[in-house]
């Protein structure tokens, strides 16, 4: 309901006051608005990439006052750099928690996170800001080198443990096969939006380990 005092403000161009509006409150869900924020960005940016997503769009969608995501971000670089960062600490401790004897089955296990994120429609998420690399903002690009130095990084301790375990070639080159697979395996999940298959994700893992 509008009230007389917003009436006035309409009339007068003044903006509302806002110093009792709470707004960091928790939705319905139970979950603080900064969470939700961060969770429906990360969404759009993997289905529509950086540049699709506004602060407007993502207010509509959680059924918030544009004040709110203000509030929080007060840039939009700000919450890519947020959204990054969540999604970089989140992607390292799932990949951490895979659990087998095989590092080669580790590695597999890894490479159908990307073949089911293909076949959701979603791009990875870091994978979607190196695609808009200037646009992204500085603090931002940080955020995304670092979660392909640190799969990289995974990788290449997961490829060192199937030389020691016999399952590959003592001469492999841990970190070069490690940045190869990592590549093939973000161009597989940007070829599926193209029409190849989702699967594709998971066959670079074969072809990568049978040329080591």
């Amino acid at each position: 309901m509008v009230g007389p005092v917003d009436v006035a403000n309409r009339r007068t161009g003044l903006k509302p006051d806002l110093s009792g509006v709470r707004l960091d409150v928790a939705r319905p869900t139970g979950r603080p608005v900064r969470d939700e924020l961060v969770d429906a960005a990360r969404d759009a940016i993997q289905r529509v990439g950086v540049s699709s997503v506004s602060f407007g769009h993502l207010a509509d969608e959680l059924g918030i006052k544009a004040p709110s995501v203000h509030h929080h971000f007060r840039r939009k670089e700000d919450l890519v750099a947020a959204v990054v960062s969540d999604y970089r600490s989140s992607f390292s401790g799932w990949a951490e928690s895979i659990d087998d004897s095989s590092p080669l089955v580790r590695i597999r296990t890894y490479a159908a996170r990307f073949a089911a994120a293909a076949d959701d429609d979603q791009m990875c998420l870091c994978g979607a800001a190196a695609a808009e690399w200037v646009a992204v903002g500085e603090e931002p690009r940080a955020e995304v080198s670092g979660f392909f130095a640190d799969q990289a990084a995974w990788l290449a301790g997961q490829l060192a443990a199937a030389v020691n375990a016999g399952e590959i070639d003592s001469s492999t080159d841990v970190d070069v096969t490690a940045a190869t697979l990592l590549a093939a395996l973000e161009g597989a999940v940007l070829m599926s939006r193209a029409g190849s298959p989702p699967a594709l994700a998971s066959d670079v893992v074969d072809v990568v380990v049978r040329t080591v």
